[in-house]
């Protein structure tokens, strides 16, 4: 059974890596991006994930994100998720 969507719940198209998502909150977490981007996430300390993003809300349209987190969604938002290991 597909779930209902409520009225205040919005469906956002996202660009994570070149590649589009759907996204249906209002914002999204670190972790949450790493996910759409590579499908998990790794809590392994040398794993170290570096977010940028453009095309945000007027009041912060681009910058950097960091564990611990969110940003606001917009349409049309993109998102480049790069994983680096410290080792």
């Amino acid at each position: 059974m597909e779930k209902e969507k409520h009225p205040h719940e919005k469906e956002y198209t996202i660009i994570v890596n070149s590649r589009e998502k759907t996204w249906n909150e209002k914002e999204i977490s670190y972790q949450e991006v790493i996910v759409l981007a590579f499908g998990s996430y790794s809590a392994d300390p040398n794993m170290v994930y570096t977010i940028t993003y453009a095309k945000g809300e007027e009041s912060r349209p681009k910058g950097s994100m960091v564990k611990g987190v969110s940003v606001k969604v917009k349409n049309g938002m993109i998102f480049n998720v790069t994983p680096t290991n410290k080792s």
